[in-house]
């Protein structure tokens, strides 16, 4: 009896563990201009994660997140949701590197939660993030940054991110807007009038149309994003000769 007690308290033990460490694993970077040092964090995962104990660092420069100015977001990161912050690691745009810990051992790869090199491969934590085994030896992006990453959430690896569209110049504030951002089923929009034979348009980060829909005598329109892969889209409405375009999430 005592030994099938023990048995079962091990195995309560062993998947508490799991569970902590997926849940420290949800959170990974979602977007770095190194130019400007802005860094987005995406929650993957399912609850909320406190990442003002995270640190950033490009060796051999650190930065913990509590100690950054957040444009946008909490740190308290939401499910689904994302924050930017700047950093001051200097982040070279031609050739760099950035990790994501959730602790200062930056030598442990328990403590890595992402990683990515631009420019050129061998940088100093390129070694933890493959004893992480998320990341290739040898390999880096190759894309000009501002870079995003383009996968599910659950995908490592320098194929995963590119360059990312500029937001400053492809978003403005139109005449429509999003009822519910982020979403995770449906995306709901209302325009400012009656539209009349207007192109409705989704693209993914990278540029790619993801959808499109021609609107007819209508002051809404609901499209259904359940399929899309987690992370950040573009909508744009173009009517008589104007557009308009949004950024949206998709959680």
């Amino acid at each position: 009896m005592k030994n099938n007690y023990t048995h079962k308290l091990f195995l309560t033990l062993l998947l508490s563990a799991f569970s902590f460490m997926a849940m420290q694993s949800q959170v990974r970077l979602q977007q770095v201009d190194p130019a400007t040092g802005a860094v987005t964090l995406h929650n993957y995962g399912a609850s909320t994660v406190n990442v003002g104990t995270y640190w950033l660092c490009n060796f051999p420069s650190y930065d913990q997140l509590s100690s950054l100015t957040v444009t946008s977001g909490s740190l308290n990161l939401a499910a689904g949701a994302e924050v930017t912050v700047t950093s001051s690691i200097g982040l070279q745009v031609a050739d760099s590197e950035l990790g994501l810990y959730n602790s200062s051992s930056f030598g442990s790869s328990t403590a890595m939660q992402d990683y990515l090199q631009w420019g050129s491969a061998g940088h100093q934590r390129e070694v933890v993030a493959v004893n992480k085994g998320i990341w290739t030896a040898g390999t880096f992006v190759s894309a000009t940054p501002p870079l995003a990453y383009t996968g599910n959430g659950s995908q490592n690896g320098a194929q995963f991110w590119d360059a990312a569209l500029s937001v400053g110049e492809f978003e403005n504030s139109g005449n429509f807007k999003i009822v519910q951002n982020p979403t995770q089923d449906v995306l709901q929009l209302e325009f400012s009038q009656t539209l009349n034979q207007a192109d409705l348009t989704v693209y993914n980060i990278l540029g790619h149309i993801v959808m499109t829909e021609q609107l007819n005598s209508t002051n809404s329109a609901a499209i259904s994003v359940s399929g899309y892969s987690k992370g950040i889209y573009f909508v744009t409405v173009a009517s008589n000769s104007q557009s308009q375009t949004k950024k949206f999430i998709k959680n």
